[in-house]
């Protein structure tokens, strides 16, 4: 395969930024799947599954808290996948880390 998805290989990336009352999250690497039409994240305590409003281009963004959570995102492309990294961050997870989430198969 060619692009920038040939780049990385692996799976889909989540760089998360923002503040304690405002969070963004930029998907990337999803593979051949198309471009992500939905983002929910969901906590390890307190966060219930929430769907993620678009920012601008492939970053997401929500009020939610996200902070002091594991995070999960479940990403749903254009051409229809789901595909759900289960606790891809640790509870103290910091502002501008990127982490790595299962790819579609």
């Amino acid at each position: 395969s060619s692009g920038i998805n040939a780049e990385y290989g692996g799976g889909i990336r989540f760089k998360i930024d923002g503040n304690p009352w405002f969070y963004q999250v930029t998907v990337w690497n999803v593979g051949g799947a198309g471009d992500v039409v939905r983002l929910g994240v969901k906590g390890s305590d307190k966060l219930k599954w929430t769907e993620m409003e678009r920012d601008w281009g492939s970053t997401w963004k929500t009020g939610a808290i996200l902070q002091n959570e594991s995070l999960t995102f479940r990403v749903v492309t254009s051409d229809g996948k789901t595909s759900t990294s289960w606790h891809v961050t640790p509870k103290n997870w910091q502002f501008g880390q990127t982490f790595e989430g299962k790819n579609f198969r």
